[in-house]
Formats: C-alpha cells, sequence, structure tokens
C-alpha cells in the first residue's frame, strides 16, 4: 500500500490501484495516514543519521565505499510544491509554493585521458534548447566518446533550509563511502547555496558548473543584443574550450557598446541590464568552468541527472490542484518519494525492516514477551 500511494500520482489513483489489482479496498485518506506514519519514520532516521554526522570527532576517519568507487559525483538542485497551513477547517488556507532541495549521489565510471575526449561543441549546444532550426543538413556522423555513466542512483529531498540540507547531503555522502573515492565531482546550476554547500562540506570535490545553465545564459545574452545565432553559438563554442576569459571580454565590449537605462533596476529586460546579468554569473562561476580539464579527467559537466530526478519527484508533490500541509505531512512524502526513486531500494528495505512486518526480526522486549 505504501508504495502503491508513493508511486503513483496521488492517494485516490493508488486507492483504486489496489482495488482493481490486489482487491484491496482503502480509501485515499487510510493511505495518506500510513505513508504520514512510514515517511515520519524515514524522516526520523535521516534526522538522527544527520545529527549523528554533525556530532563526530572532527578527526574520525571517512567510510569506505564498498565495492571502491570510481567516481562519487553529489549533485544539488531544488523543485517546487505547493504548501498550506494546517488545522484551519475545510478548503485551503496560507497557500504559498515552498522550494524542495534535492540532492542526488551517483556511483560512475570514471576514464581519465591524456587529451580532451570531445574538443568539439556538440551540435545540441550550438543554439537555445528546445530551438527548431531551418538547417536541412544530415548532423554529422557520431564519434563514440567515452563519458561517465551512472552505476548506482540515490538521493534525498526535504524542505529543509540550505544549512540543514547541507548538513543532511553530506551524512548521506558518507554513509555511502562517496569521500574516499578515486574521483570526486560536485555538479550544480549556479545558485550561490549551491556553492556555499560545496565549499562547507564537499571542499574535495570538483566543483563544476552545469554546462547546459553555462550554454543557456550565454545564449540569452546573445539574444539579447540580437545575434542569437552568431555571438551565441561562437560564446558556448568558447565556453566548450574553457575560454571563459574571451567570453567575458567580448561581453564587456558589447555591453559598452550600449546606452544604460536610467533607471536599470526596473528594467531588467533591457540589453545592457541583460549583458550586466550575465556578465556578472560568468565572473562568478568562472573557476567552475575549465571544461577542457574536466572532460580529460573523466569527470561529467552536466547535472541533467539531478534535472531528471526533480521531474520524478515532481510528478508526485507538485500540481495545481496539490497542496500539503506545511508540517511533517510534506516532508515524509518527499523522503517517501526520494526513498521510491533510489536504486538502492531504501523504502522497500524500511518496509521488510520495522516492526510489525512479517520478515522482521522482532525487538527483545517482544521476543521476552512472546516467551512469556
Amino acid at each position: 500500500m505504501i508504495s502503491t500511494a508513493t508511486a503513483c500520482g496521488s492517494f485516490e489513483d493508488a486507492a483504486r490501484l489496489l482495488t482493481i489489482t490486489a482487491e484491496l479496498t482503502i480509501t485515499p485518506r487510510h493511505l495518506q495516514t500510513l505513508c504520514q506514519e512510514v515517511g515520519g519514520e524515514l524522516v526520523a532516521e535521516h534526522r538522527a543519521q544527520t545529527a549523528a554526522f554533525q556530532s563526530r570527532p572532527l578527526m574520525t576517519p571517512s567510510k569506505t565505499g564498498e565495492p571502491p568507487i570510481p567516481l562519487a559525483t553529489v549533485m544539488i538542485d531544488g523543485g517546487r510544491m505547493q504548501t498550506r497551513q494546517p488545522d484551519q477547517g475545510p478548503g485551503v488556507h496560507g497557500q504559498a509554493w515552498r522550494e524542495t532541495k534535492t540532492a542526488i549521489l551517483l556511483r560512475m565510471t570514471c576514464a581519465p585521458s591524456d587529451h580532451d575526449p570531445q574538443p568539439e561543441l556538440p551540435a545540441c549546444f550550438a543554439h537555445p534548447l528546445g530551438t527548431r532550426t531551418t538547417d536541412q543538413k544530415p548532423p554529422p556522423k557520431a564519434i563514440p566518446v567515452s563519458k561517465p555513466e551512472t552505476l548506482f542512483r540515490t538521493g534525498i529531498a526535504t524542505l529543509e533550509n540550505s544549512d540543514g540540507f547541507g548538513w543532511m547531503t553530506a551524512a548521506a555522502a558518507e554513509e555511502r563511502g562517496f569521500f574516499t573515492a578515486n574521483a570526486k565531482a560536485f555538479v550544480s546550476d549556479g545558485l550561490p547555496y549551491n556553492w556555499s554547500i560545496q565549499r562547507r562540506h564537499f571542499a574535495t570535490f570538483e566543483p563544476i558548473l552545469d554546462f547546459v545553465h553555462a550554454s543557456e545564459h550565454l545564449h540569452n545574452a546573445a539574444k539579447a543584443i540580437g545575434d542569437e545565432d552568431g555571438l551565441g553559438h561562437r560564446w558556448a563554442e568558447l565556453c566548450w574550450q574553457g575560454r571563459v576569459s574571451e567570453i567575458l571580454a567580448e561581453l564587456r565590449e558589447q555591453r559598452d557598446r550600449l546606452t544604460p537605462p536610467l533607471h536599470p533596476d526596473d528594467e531588467l529586460d533591457h540589453p545592457w541590464c541583460v549583458l550586466r546579468r550575465e556578465q556578472g554569473y560568468i565572473e562568478n562561476n568562472q573557476k567552475r568552468m575549465d571544461y577542457p580539464r574536466y572532460r580529460r579527467a573523466g569527470l561529467t559537466i552536466t547535472s541533467s541527472p539531478v534535472e531528471s530526478w526533480v521531474k520524478q519527484l515532481n510528478q508526485r508533490v507538485k500540481g495545481s490542484e496539490k497542496f500539503w500541509n506545511d508540517d511533517q505531512n510534506a516532508e515524509t512524502m518527499l523522503h517517501l518519494r526520494a526513498a521510491w526513486l533510489g536504486d538502492d531500494e531504501e523504502l522497500a528495505q524500511h518496509l521488510r525492516d520495522r516492526p510489525g512486518h512479517p520478515y522482521a526480526r522482532p525487538r527483545q522486549r517482544e521476543k521476552l514477551r512472546v516467551a512469556a
């Protein structure tokens, strides 16, 4: 019942599916109550794990990954879910969109090389994502390139603030032996708090700005001055080659040609304002944009896996018609859904091990009671 309610898009759909497939009649409200109970157990376990990680002595050696991890990659991103104030009577009260914070932890293959395995910009980045081009030429024949492949994927999701989320992610990484991996990478978009988490908890991981975000920001800058096909392609190519200083010089030159608006803070779509904003984004992330070196080291340079994870998470918790109580109710479903999506079958393992399952080992006091 818990697995069905977590996998389906709603408690109503889960109740119908259980009636059809298992001939089990249960109300959506009862399913929700059960999910809150089991999800609350997962929340308590993760918080206890995080608290233990925070309180351990500073010189405690890191846990060794078993089997050894070729490449440990941490990616973080955010989603959205609607919440409401609980205990306010019928209807929706105090509704608001809250940010869900998500991290995935990937065991990946790693094949370092003496040369850049893919020096040419892939054609998909020559234009903004989703752009339909009029070029009728057949795409060039793909050249096999050795890229990091995901071997095992797990993740976490929470409504905690960035500080609590950072500790939670670090504790999850330690539990999986990520700090002793042969190679380590931290990949994310340009939000400042992402890199605060990296500096505080993952200082030994190579910080990498997601190339897709970098490319889109450059295309946006080119679009602002009306030369998306020319400059956009050129800047994306320079970025792929790690020539970020040249991009910054050209952005400054382009901005200097424009007359700034009288009130820049009120005209955010003005080309001068767009260039200033995108220039700041590239400057702030320049030290995390050495993409040729990352490719030579066998590291991944996009955060597409966490983008996919967030979409799968949102399929259960996000919707214009979905409102979660802004208390433990929302947090429990995030933990359940993340446990369901992971390759380690955390949810199934928890359901097998929790007290009350016919195959769970009873607690000592239960043994004594049975013996008596």
